[in-house]
């Protein structure tokens, strides 16, 4: 126990002597090992605390220094080297009230800045809209937005004008292809319409004409479809008088497969399916009688070989 109070002793005057020449790193070192010797040392840790208290007064001094060292930073406006130095400063000086003073102000002056940089391009952007705009350069106008929300996608210039520059480049499209919107080929319209919705999903006049030009296709399809059992059913009739029955059937399905239940095929189909089993029954006969014509000889010679039915 004397050997364990004999060398935390000699080693406080170790710690003493490191203060007084002002090597307080070594001096903190010492009480740390002292400490793990015995932590509970009333000496030891008083030592500690004064070692930990000269250190941080020593490097309030060097960061009030360094931070007066900065003054022309701030006046040159050099605020990102000034957020460097404070970061590393704070690393020695954590709770130094000046240290953390003069990072607020930064923090505040950098905010502000940035605030005003903002408004300047927001100002700037807003402009070069208004020119793409004038010269009737909607897709720019809208790629221009895109790459701003990208950035900022809280931007309220850049939705409010991306949605104008849709509006304005669907409406000529529209007014740069008449015959297109106007014309007779649905088809093609409605490839063109659906292209228009690809780049304003909600505009209003473009659904409208969508909707008007399905209508058209489908009433064209219609018509379409009409003429196609005109034209079959005219063929269908053709075929019967020419005693077709079999291509008659045919044509009846074709017919169906268009028209479920057309009442005209259904007629020609039942028709041509009559005489075609009277034509069969016919021909039954007509064999049957040419096969007793050709077996009469024979029965003359030898009925006996026949059995009688």
């Amino acid at each position: 126990m004397a050997d364990l109070q004999k060398y935390i002793k000699d080693g406080l005057k170790i710690v003493d002597n490191l203060i007084k020449q002002g090597n307080l790193q070594a001096a903190l070192n010492t009480c740390q090992e002292l400490l793990k010797v015995n932590p509970y040392d009333s000496d030891v840790q008083s030592y500690f605390q004064i070692v930990q208290e000269k250190i941080i007064k020593d490097n309030r001094k060097k960061v009030d220094a360094d931070i007066d060292a900065t003054m022309d930073l701030w006046k040159e406006g050099r605020y990102a080297e000034l957020a460097q130095i404070y970061d590393r400063l704070y690393a020695y000086a954590p709770g130094y009230d000046r240290l953390i003073g003069m990072m607020a102000k930064l923090e505040a002056k950098i905010s502000k800045l940035q605030k005003t940089q903002k408004e300047n391009l927001s100002g700037d952007f807003v402009a070069a809209l208004k020119k793409l705009e004038d010269e009737k350069r909607f897709a720019d106008m809208i790629q221009a937005c895109n790459e701003m929300l990208s950035m900022d996608p809280k931007n309220e210039a850049a939705t409010e004008y991306l949605k104008r520059g849709k509006r304005l480049l669907v409406e000529q499209k529209i007014s740069d292809n008449p015959r297109i919107v106007e014309g007779a080929d649905f088809e093609r319209s409605m490839s063109f319409f659906n292209s228009l919705l690809a780049i304003d999903p909600e505009n209003e006049t473009v659904k409208k004409l969508k909707a008007e030009t399905q209508g058209h296709l489908s009433e064209q399809k219609g018509v379409s479809a009409r003429m196609d059992i005109n034209e079959s059913v005219t063929r269908m009739k053709d075929l019967f008088d020419h005693s077709e029955y079999e291509k008659v059937l045919q044509a009846c399905e074709e017919i169906d497969n268009i028209d479920p239940g057309n009442f005209t095929a259904k007629i020609f189909k039942t028709k041509a399916q009559d005489l075609l089993h009277s034509e069969s029954n016919k021909l039954i006969v007509k064999k049957l009688k040419e096969a007793c014509a050709a077996l009469t000889p024979e029965y003359k010679q030898n009925p006996g070989a026949f059995v009688r039915i």
